[in-house]
């Protein structure tokens, strides 16, 4: 996918705008009919629909993100390679479509399209210059390449030794890299710790539920180790522990005690969390603690993998690919050890 475009001479969307805008249109309509669904009573089959729009809206963009991250920094590995080539083209007497045409047989990686883009343009009889300033616009994702195009435009417009100018921007962008590449290396170890830091975070949230369900007694007739803690908190019964929080009157509990019934967190055959029988045993304070710990896991892994993508490679949206790692990890431990937990 080219994710590098002039929008003032490609005029309409690019590919990258038509699968965005997709599928937030696609995430959308299955939002929407999940909402309807769960409104309408079948609070599984809504809910998981609302998770799958959410995904689908959003999924993408996250993915194009990364790749076009990605491709930025590509190219911006190959392009002081790319400029120490040209100048040593233009310093053996070659013009300037010669050394385009001559650097455009060389292996640059992503960076070959723009180069043939640039030939091709010089081909046609446009002025260097103009070239140069579609060349920077299409670069906009990329600070780097951008000012370093202007050093040459300006250089050129001025009546400078451009040959010395490329040679000078050359060094200058490899001197960039090295430091850049050399801050990435440091910055792995600190990336490193955001998964340990997450993991242990699971592991603290999986110790954190067996507690609750010892002292509480979470999906049991049993009132659990903190009995007569109901006296202290206003809880029911005296000994049943806390409130049961999926009752009717506490409305912020609501949609955790509806993310319980989505994901099986109790026994399928409880659809009244606000019964008496939910009350017995404890489900309806299952389900607020089981839903409230997973979505905590589920927006610690979010914001971890943004964190992370901010220090790898600069940009929250470069999270996606951490974000791939540990939300589904986080996901299958807590299906596997702590949904079953009281079923």
């Amino acid at each position: 996918m080219d994710f590098f475009t002039d929008d003032e001479y490609e005029p309409g969307y690019s590919i990258e705008q038509k699968v965005i805008y997709g599928s937030l249109g696609i995430g959308g309509g299955i939002t929407i009919t999940g909402m309807m669904i769960y409104f309408l009573g079948s609070v599984r089959v809504g809910g998981a629909l609302l998770i799958l729009g959410m995904i689908a809206g959003l999924l993408p963009y996250g993915v194009l993100s990364f790749l076009k991250n990605r491709a930025v920094r590509e190219m911006e590995n190959q392009f002081p390679s790319f400029l120490n080539d040209l100048a040593e083209s233009k310093r053996g007497g070659m013009t300037i479509l010669k050394a385009f045409e001559s650097a455009k047989d060389t292996d640059y990686g992503r960076l070959n399209s723009e180069v043939e883009k640039v030939h091709t343009d010089l081909t046609w009889g446009i002025p260097f210059p103009e070239v140069m300033e579609r060349f920077s616009k299409r670069m906009k994702a990329s600070p780097v390449i951008q000012e370093s195009l202007s050093i040459i435009i300006q250089s050129f417009q001025s009546g400078g030794n451009i040959t010395d100018t490329i040679e000078s921007v050359a060094e200058n962008a490899s001197d960039l890299k090295e430091v850049l590449q050399s801050k990435r290396s440091q910055l792995k170890q600190q990336l490193f710790i955001m998964y340990i830091i997450y993991f242990l975070f699971i592991g603290i949230t999986i110790g954190i539920y067996v507690m609750l369900s010892q002292l509480l007694g979470l999906g049991s007739q049993e009132a659990g180790a903190l009995q007569g803690i109901g006296e202290v908190l206003g809880g029911d019964g005296g000994s049943a522990g806390p409130t049961n929080f999926c009752g009717k009157d506490i409305l912020a509990a609501r949609p955790f005690c509806s993310t319980a019934k989505i994901f099986g967190f109790i026994p399928t055959n409880i659809t009244d969390l606000g019964s008496s029988y939910a009350t017995k045993y404890a489900y309806g304070k299952m389900a607020y603690y089981k839903s409230l710990l997973f979505t905590m896991l589920m927006v610690q892994g979010m914001c971890t993998a943004a964190v992370s993508g901010q220090i790898s490679e600069g940009s929250p949206s470069a999270g996606v690919k951490h974000a791939i790692i540990m939300m589904p990890i986080a996901f299958i431990v807590f299906m596997l050890v702590l949904r079953p937990m009281g079923v």
